[in-house]
C-alpha cells in the first residue's frame, strides 16, 4: 500500500508494529486504522490528505495520542501521525516560537523555558500541543496567559485538498477563528506560531491534603480565596486517593484525600505570603510551599494517568464551589473506584475572561472552573461498572452546570453535546466546516452532529 509523492513511512495490518502504533493513551480505544501514515514533513502530511480524500477515508491527525475519546484514531480511516514533526524555533528577541505538529507539551515547555518563555499548556508532558491547543488549552497559566489559543498567533495548515494556507489574523481569519477552539476538523496544524511571555524560571508553588470530612472547608477557601485573586495565582481543588509514595504519611495511603494544588507566577516573597492560607485549614496530612522550577512543576502530574491504562470522563463548566456541589463531588469519589481516579476543578476567570465570547470558536469565558471526573483503572472486568459511577456522578451535577463542554474533555459517547459546547458559535463553525471541509475528510464533531 502506498501513498504517491509520501517520502515518510506506512504502517499497515500487515506490519509487526501495526498492534502497537495504533494504540494510543486510552487503552479502550480499540479501533483499526486503514494504515498509518508517519510523516516527516508538511509535504508528508498533504501527500497523506491527498490520499484520504481520494479514496474516501477519514484522515486524522496524532501527536501525543492523549485524546480520552480516541479522536486521534480513525476506525477504517488513515491516521496522520505528526510525531515527526518535532521543529521547535525560539526567538528570545521577539519571544516568538514556530512549533512543529508533532511536539509534546513537556518538549515545548522545555524549550521555551530555556529562554524564561512559556504559553499555556495542560498538566501531562505526554500530551501533544496541537490537541491541547485546537480545543482550547487550558493550564495552570490560564488566568495569567488566557487559554493556549490566545498566545495563538498563526498555523500552518494543511486543507482537505492537500493544499497548504498560513492562517492568522491576517491570512484566512475566518479559519484562523476556527481553529482556536474549534478542534481538528477544519485541516491538520503542521506548524503552530505562538507568541510567549517571560515566566520564572522558578515560580511558587503550594500543595496542600486534608481529609475528605473536610471538603466543604476546602472548597469554600477555594471559592472565596479565588474570587479576587491575582491573575498571577491558579488553585485547583482536586478529590483523589493518597497515593502509595513517600513523602504521604503511611496511615494515610490509600486514603481518600481533598487537595489543593496552587501555582503563583508573580513576585515570589509575596506569593509565599498569598498562598500560605491554603495550608493553615486545621487537620492537614501534607502541605508544603516552596520556589520550583516551572518546566519540574509541569511535570507534578506526569504519570499520573499512565499510558495503556482504561479511562472514560465527564466534565461540565461550574461557576460556584457551593456546599451542594461539594457534598455532590464527596459522594462521587466515594462511590468511584479505579486505581486513577480523581476529581479536579481547574481554575478559570482572569485572562481567559477578558476574551470575547465569539472572538475565537472557544465560547465559554465565563465560567469560573472546568470540573472533570476523570475515572481511571487497569482491569477491563470493571469497565461497566467504573464507567457507571462516573455517569451517575455526571448526572448529578448538571444541575450545576450551564450545560457547555471542554472540547478536549468530550468523551466518545458525548458528541451529542457538540452544540451546546459551541454554544453560540456553533452555527459560525458548522458553516467553516463546510467551507473548509465539506466532504468531512477530516471527521469530528462538526461532521457528526451536522
Amino acid at each position: 500500500m502506498t501513498i504517491t509523492d509520501f517520502a515518510g513511512t506506512i504502517v499497515t495490518r500487515e506490519d509487526e508494529d501495526f498492534e502497537t502504533a495504533r494504540f494510543g493513551w486510552n487503552g479502550m480505544i480499540d479501533r483499526e486504522p486503514a494504515m498509518i501514515a508517519r510523516c516527516a514533513s508538511t509535504a508528508d502530511v498533504a501527500a497523506a490528505v491527498r490520499h484520504a480524500a481520494e479514496n474516501g477515508l477519514t484522515a486524522v491527525a496524532r501527536c501525543g495520542g492523549h485524546s480520552v475519546s480516541g479522536a486521534s484514531l480513525p476506525q477504517g480511516g488513515l491516521l496522520v501521525d505528526l510525531s515527526g514533526l518535532k521543529d521547535i524555533h525560539v526567538d528570545p528577541g521577539t519571544r516568538m516560537a514556530r512549533v512543529g505538529g508533532g511536539v509534546l507539551l513537556g518538549e515545548l515547555d522545555a524549550a521555551l523555558q530555556a529562554h524564561g518563555l512559556a504559553v499555556t499548556a495542560g498538566v501531562e508532558p505526554e500530551t501533544g500541543v496541537g490537541g491541547l491547543t485546537l480545543g482550547g488549552g487550558i493550564g495552570f497559566l490560564a488566568r495569567k496567559l488566557g487559554l493556549t489559543i490566545d498566545s495563538l498567533v498563526g498555523a500552518e495548515v494543511v486543507l482537505a485538498d492537500g493544499s497548504v494556507v498560513e492562517a492568522s489574523e491576517d491570512n484566512h481569519p475566518d479559519l484562523f477563528w476556527a481553529l482556536r477552539g474549534g478542534g481538528g476538523q477544519f485541516g491538520i496544524v503542521t506548524r503552530f506560531d505562538f507568541r510567549a511571555t517571560p515566566v520564572g524560571p522558578e515560580v511558587v508553588v503550594a500543595q496542600a491534603f486534608y481529609p475528605l470530612d473536610k471538603a466543604r472547608d476546602v472548597m469554600r477557601f477555594v471559592r472565596e480565596f479565588m474570587h479576587d485573586a491575582p491573575d498571577d495565582l491558579t488553585m485547583v481543588p482536586v478529590l483523589m486517593t493518597v497515593p502509595p509514595i513517600d513523602p504521604f504519611p503511611a496511615e494515610w495511603q490509600g486514603k481518600h484525600t481533598v487537595a489543593i494544588i496552587a501555582c503563583h507566577a508573580g513576585e515570589q516573597e509575596a506569593a509565599k505570603v498569598q498562598v500560605q492560607p491554603m495550608l493553615e485549614l486545621g487537620d492537614m496530612i501534607l502541605g508544603f510551599v516552596a520556589p520550583q522550577p516551572y518546566v519540574e512543576f509541569q511535570k507534578t502530574f506526569g504519570g499520573a494517568s499512565p499510558h495503556g491504562g482504561r479511562y472514560y470522563w465527564k466534565s461540565v463548566f461550574v461557576d460556584d464551589l457551593s456546599d451542594e456541589l461539594t457534598d455532590v463531588l464527596v459522594e462521587g469519589l466515594k462511590s468511584l473506584p479505579g486505581e486513577y481516579s480523581q476529581i479536579f476543578m481547574e481554575s478559570l476567570g482572569g485572562a481567559v475572561s477578558r476574551v470575547g465570547v465569539e472572538d475565537t470558536a472557544f465560547a465559554n469565558r465565563k465560567a469560573r472552573y472546568n470540573l472533570g471526573i476523570s475515572a481511571g483503572w487497569s482491569d477491563p472486568a470493571r469497565d461497566d461498572e467504573i464507567m457507571g459511577a462516573a455517569r451517575a456522578t455526571y448526572d448529578k451535577l448538571k444541575q450545576f452546570s450551564d450545560g457547555t463542554v471542554y472540547l478536549n474533555y468530550l468523551d466518545r459517547d458525548e458528541l451529542g453535546r457538540a452544540r451546546e459546547g459551541f454554544g453560540p458559535n456553533f452555527a459560525r463553525l458548522q458553516q467553516m466546516k463546510q467551507r473548509y471541509d465539506p466532504d468531512n475528510v477530516f471527521g469530528g464533531v462538526l461532521g457528526a452532529a451536522g
